[in-house]
């Protein structure tokens, strides 16, 4: 496939904590936050851009400008935004408990539990216990992820990647869990008080690092 350039944070024993800008579901003008801001929020140390939404930059995002559709969890004040969606959701999610992620294909297969440190859904799932999950290509850009490998949390991005791409280089890297999040013009990834990637587009949801 080529070589790749990945900007990764491997935090073994840390927790996640899923932030969001809004506490309840928003169709237009939803509020959202910088990276660091969603880290300050959580008093983490890393943080990395959430999953898809609609940017105000995108003329197809006009009247529903930094939405998105799919369900989140906010894990320190439980909000949980577009619940009547996701009933019988298909899309992958990822929910964070303590210092370990749990990884479903659907959504539903997870339901809402409150109890965890939030949840996030987005799609495609890029790894299943070590093999690649997507025959999904899209387009080279950069490639936002969250994953475990052999326990420790794994957040970045893969540079100059479609999905597949994205996929083999996590395996090859010895990720045995992976889901895809937003890339291109959304990537942040943050650490110890500055950016690594980014800081792109201010956020609505993001991934908290918390020692």
């Amino acid at each position: 496939r080529g070589e790749f350039v990945i900007s990764m944070i491997s935090a073994p024993g840390a927790r996640v904590i899923v932030e969001t800008a809004s506490d309840s579901d928003c169709s237009d003008n939803c509020p959202t936050k910088t990276l660091a801001e969603h880290v300050a929020a959580s008093g983490g140390f890393a943080g990395i851009n959430g999953g898809y939404f609609c940017p105000p930059d995108y003329p197809k995002c006009q009247g529903k400008v930094n939405s998105f559709d799919t369900l989140a969890v906010n894990g320190r004040n439980k909000a949980v935004l577009n619940r009547a969606n996701n009933v019988y959701s298909v899309v992958p999610l990822m929910a964070a408990y303590g210092n370990s992620l749990s990884f479903y294909d659907q959504t539903v297969q997870w339901g809402v539990d409150t109890g965890s440190n939030g949840a996030i859904a987005n799609f495609p799932r890029l790894l299943r216990d070590g093999s690649v999950a997507t025959g999904d290509e899209g387009s080279k850009g950069t490639r936002g992820f969250i994953g475990t490998k052999d326990g420790a949390i794994v957040i970045g991005h893969v540079f100059g990647a479609n999905l597949s791409d994205t996929a083999e280089v996590l395996k090859t890297l010895g990720l045995q869990n992976a889901l895809n999040l937003d890339g291109g013009g959304s990537s942040a990834l943050w650490i110890d008080g500055g950016y690594k990637v980014g800081p792109g587009r201010s956020l609505p949801t993001a991934i908290v690092l918390v020692r």
